[in-house]
């Protein structure tokens, strides 16, 4: 009995370490918008935090993909600039910027 309990055990922690693997490794699985996130390269371009490419170039750019405040800038319809002293400078919609704390955020 101790010992099909010892299996099972096993069988079930292999399976949950397989599952996470699983997990991290595809973004879909995960299904959070936000996850691609990008930040600035030493170039000036855009690049994915978990190293994906999107192939279709021709797509809308959200305000947080903006890794730059002058290209944050260039949105001012629609996009904020947000720095902050504790947290990384960002990219935010008018709406996300309004709602951000003023004691963490300034926004342009």
């Amino acid at each position: 009995m101790a010992t099909s309990l010892s299996r099972f055990s096993l069988f079930v922690l292999l399976n949950l370490v397989l599952l996470a693997s699983l997990c991290k490794s595809s973004p879909e699985i995960v299904g959070h918008r936000n996850i691609h996130r990008t930040i600035s390269a030493s170039g000036g371009s855009n690049r994915s935090l978990l190293g994906i490419r999107r192939s279709n170039q021709n797509q809308v750019v959200e305000c947080g993909e903006l890794a730059s405040k002058s290209k944050c800038s260039q949105r001012s319809n629609r996009c904020r600039w947000c720095r902050s002293e504790v947290l990384d400078d960002m990219c935010f919609s008018k709406p996300e910027a309004w709602r951000l704390p003023p004691q963490v955020f300034s926004c342009d």
